[in-house]
C-alpha cells in the first residue's frame, strides 16, 4: 500500500477544515447535531463562571486573613459555595459528559462517512441515514470506553486541583497573600514624620514569590503537556470504538481493546498527537478566560448571555474540527501501520520462496 508520507499537525488541521468545510451537506447536519450541545454549554458555562467567581473570591477573603486570630467570614460566600461547586460538578458529569458524547460519535460518524463515499456529492438524506445505522450500533461500545477515558484522566485533573491548591497555601503560609500587610507606617526620624512603606521592596520575598509562581508553573505546563498527550490517544480510542469492528467475531471494538489499539496505532506519532490536541485545548481555554479575566458575572446579564453564547459557538465549532482532525490522525496512523504490516508480510514470503 502505498501512502502520503507522514502529516505535521498542521497538515492535518488543513486535512480537517478543508474535508469539514468541502462539503456543505456535513456542515449543516453537524451544526443541526451540535445544536443541543451548543444551548446546554450556554447554561453550564454561566454556571461555571459563577461558581468560578464564588470560589475565587472565597481564597481571596481566607489569604487576606489568614494572619489574623479572628477571621471574618461571608455566610453568604461560604454556605453558597459548595452547593455551586456540586452543582457544576453533576452538571459537567451527566447531562454534557451524554451530550458530548453522543455528539461526538455523530461528528466522528458523518465526517467518516463523507471522507470515504465515492459519492460526490453526498445527499443530506443519504448522510443522515448512513449516520444514524452506525450510532446506534456503536454509542453504547462509546459509552463504555468515554468511562475508562474518564477513570484515566481523573487522576490529571486532580493533579491540576492539587497544584493551584498547595500554591495557594504556600503563599499563605508565608504571608504573601496577605495584600492588607503589603503597606505599611514607619515613623521618619529625620523629619518627625511618618512615610509609607512597601514589602514589594523586600528582594527575598519578592524573589521567593518569583521562583514558587515558575515552579508551580513549571509542573503545570508539564501536566498540560501530557494530558494532551495522553488525550490524543484517548480520542483515537473513541474513534475506533466508532469506526472499527473485530473482523473475526463481528463485535464493536470498546473499552480496554480500543485504547489498546489506539496505543498500537499512535506509536511513533505521539509528537503529533501532542500538537493537535495542545492547539485546541489551548483555544478552548483561550476562549474562556477573558470572561473569567475581566468578570463577567458582575457585568449586566445581557451582555453575559452574549459574550457567553459567542465564545460557546465557537468552542463549538472548534470542537467539530477537533474530532474531524481525529478522524484524520486515526487514518493516517491506521494506514501507517497497516502499511508495515503489508512489508512484513511480503518480506516474509519473498524468504519463503527463496528458501
Amino acid at each position: 500500500m502505498k501512502i502520503e508520507e507522514d502529516l505535521g499537525y498542521i497538515n492535518v488541521l488543513k486535512r480537517a477544515t478543508k474535508l469539514l468545510w468541502g462539503n456543505i451537506n456535513l456542515v449543516l447536519f453537524l451544526c443541526l447535531c451540535s445544536l443541543p450541545l451548543f444551548c446546554f454549554l450556554i447554561f453550564f458555562e454561566l454556571s461555571l463562571q459563577t461558581t468560578v467567581s464564588f470560589a475565587s473570591q472565597y481564597l481571596v477573603r481566607q489569604l487576606n486573613n489568614w494572619n489574623y486570630y479572628y477571621v471574618p467570614r461571608d455566610a453568604a460566600l461560604s454556605e453558597n459555595l459548595l452547593p455551586l461547586l456540586i452543582q457544576t460538578f453533576l452538571l459537567y458529569l451527566f447531562p454534557y459528559s451524554l451530550l458530548d458524547l453522543l455528539t461526538t460519535t455523530i461528528i466522528v460518524s458523518a465526517s467518516w462517512i463523507v471522507h470515504t463515499s465515492e459519492e460526490e456529492p453526498l445527499r443530506f438524506g443519504q448522510l443522515v441515514r448512513r449516520t444514524v445505522e452506525i450510532c446506534q450500533n456503536r454509542l453504547e461500545g462509546c459509552l463504555i470506553t468515554s468511562l475508562y477515558i474518564l477513570l484515566m484522566s481523573t487522576p490529571v485533573l486532580f493533579g491540576f486541583f492539587f497544584v493551584a491548591t498547595n500554591y495557594f497555601y504556600i503563599i499563605s503560609l508565608i504571608g504573601l497573600g496577605d495584600y492588607s500587610h503589603y503597606y505599611y507606617i514607619d515613623l521618619d526620624e529625620d523629619s518627625g514624620g511618618y512615610y509609607r512603606s512597601s514589602r514589594f521592596d523586600d528582594p527575598v520575598r519578592m524573589l521567593f514569590d518569583a521562583v514558587m509562581a515558575m515552579f508551580h508553573g513549571a509542573i503545570y505546563l508539564v501536566l498540560l503537556a501530557m494530558f494532551s498527550k495522553w488525550s490524543a490517544g484517548w480520542n483515537m480510542g473513541l474513534v475506533i470504538s466508532v469506526l472499527e469492528e473485530d473482523q473475526e467475531e463481528g463485535q464493536n471494538i470498546y473499552g480496554t481493546d480500543a485504547l489498546t489499539i489506539s496505543a498500537k496505532y499512535g506509536k511513533g506519532h505521539e509528537k503529533r498527537g501532542l500538537q493537535v490536541m495542545l492547539v485546541f485545548l489551548v483555544f478552548a481555554i483561550a476562549m474562556r478566560m477573558p470572561c473569567f479575566c475581566f468578570k463577567c458575572t458582575e457585568s449586566s446579564n445581557g451582555h453575559r448571555v452574549l459574550y457567553t453564547s459567542f465564545y460557546v459557538g465557537l468552542i463549538c465549532v472548534g470542537n467539530m474540527i477537533k474530532w474531524v482532525a481525529c478522524v484524520v490522525f486515526y487514518e493516517d496512523c491506521r494506514a501507517k501501520v497497516l502499511e508495515k504490516k503489508g512489508d512484513v508480510e511480503i518480506g516474509s514470503k519473498a524468504k519463503t520462496f527463496v528458501a
